[in-house]
């Protein structure tokens, strides 16, 4: 059974998480106020307009968690979840990839990394030359393709600025084009020949879009391809991913596991489970969304305050970036993706990992190096796990972060 005064804290921290959620909310409005062009752009406007419907879904997430169905939230959180990283590419994503693909060519291993190695000689001699050349030429992933890394798409207006590639894929990708057979719906009159082959074309193209640039594979891979994920940050997208698309995706138990007697199972027709949500699953629920709509506006904000000044005259981030700065402090406890790792994780960390040594040198288990900290796979449990206090003979105490 829970305790009434731990209940009541979580209960409290869940408020506090929603009520900062929109105020950050708020603070976005301002930026339409403030903001100065010198030059109207559309790709600033289509920013924005991405971000806008992004933080409706954030704010039903959070009317989710207010009426206690959790498991939704968290669902729609997993769709907030992948649209921001789509974003971060919209935003900072400066190199498009062109794909060789030697997958049906028959080369063993072998050979194809002897090819590989080739291509990479011929752009080496072309850039020796002084000729035009890829960025990179690499392996795709583990597959026989042979990956050509460019620089993006240079602004019409402003040639010094490059406008991402993922803006023109996420605008242009049609997933009925990709995934519909136009010969099994209703047509109003047959299509030529030379049509059908155009569709086939669309077809291909929306799968290369698709495959290459916005699937969630894709993504990681072009986070990567770009330089804002290290390998530590692409193991928490990875586990956070999961965890969120256990609600959304068929499987077993995902919301069972998120009440508080989690092994008592419903045995008659009702809405959901007749017992109520973990207060700990909606303090986590209103902490994804909380972070996600932070790190959307984080983005936002950043395009603007970079853009060159042949758009932006003046970013009007001001107010934005004021709420925004509180947000490591007033919930340092959730360890998101670009965040550093709490307090209970490095305390967790150095009960088995850290030598009496290092604790000695160290001073206090706080300030354990953050790069040393492994991220912890089983989010809700280990999430349950830092609010509580804890004590430690060899590493010392750990106060529970709601505790007032």
């Amino acid at each position: 059974m829970y305790n009434l005064v731990y209940v009541d804290a979580v209960d409290a921290e869940t408020k506090r998480v929603i009520s900062y959620t929109r105020e950050l909310i708020k603070a976005y409005r301002t930026v339409g106020d403030e903001l100065r062009y010198n030059m109207a752009s559309t790709f600033y406007m289509d920013a924005f307009g991405f971000v806008n419907f992004r933080v409706e879904t954030a704010c039903s997430c959070l009317l989710l968690v207010e009426n206690k169905l959790v498991a939704d939230a968290l669902g729609l959180s997993r769709s907030l979840f992948e649209h921001y990283l789509l974003f971060i590419l919209m935003c900072r994503g400066r190199k498009l990839i062109k794909l060789e693909d030697l997958s049906s060519s028959g080369l063993t291993a072998a050979q194809f990394k002897a090819k590989l190695r080739e291509r990479q000689d011929e752009v080496a001699q072309a850039r020796a030359a002084g000729r035009a050349v890829p960025l990179s030429v690499e392996q795709y992933q583990h597959t026989k393709q042979i990956m050509y890394v460019f620089e993006g798409v240079r602004d019409s207006e402003d040639p010094s600025y490059l406008i991402p590639i993922h803006y023109f894929s996420f605008q242009r990708f049609r997933p009925e084009v990709m995934r519909l057979e136009d010969e099994h719906y209703f047509q109003y009159y047959e299509r030529s020949q030379e049509t059908k082959k155009a569709v086939k074309g669309f077809k291909a193209e929306a799968a290369s879009q698709y495959r290459y640039y916005l699937s969630y594979d894709a993504l990681l891979q072009n986070l990567k391809l770009n330089g804002v994920v290290t390998s530590g940050d692409i193991a928490r997208i990875e586990a956070h991913y999961t965890f969120l698309g256990k609600t959304l995706h068929p499987t077993h138990h995902a919301a069972q596991d998120l009440h508080e007697v989690s092994n008592v199972h419903a045995t008659r027709p009702a809405v959901g489970d007749d017992q109520t949500y973990a207060p700990e699953a909606r303090l986590l629920t209103a902490l994804y969304v909380c972070y996600i709509v932070h790190g959307l506006f984080e983005e936002v904000a950043r395009l603007l305050e970079e853009a060159p000044e042949t758009y932006v005259k003046d970013p009007g981030t001001a107010t934005l970036r004021k709420e925004m700065a509180h947000l490591s402090a007033v919930f340092p406890y959730f360890w998101f993706v670009f965040n550093e790792p709490p307090l209970y994780d490095k305390f967790n960390w150095c009960i088995y990992h850290a030598t009496d040594d290092e604790l000695k040198e160290w001073g206090h288990y706080s300030k354990a190096p953050g790069e040393r900290i492994t991220f912890h796979q089983h989010i809700f449990s280990h999430f349950k796990s830092g609010l509580m206090e804890w004590n430690n003979a060899r590493v010392g105490r750990y106060p529970s972060p709601i505790a007032r």
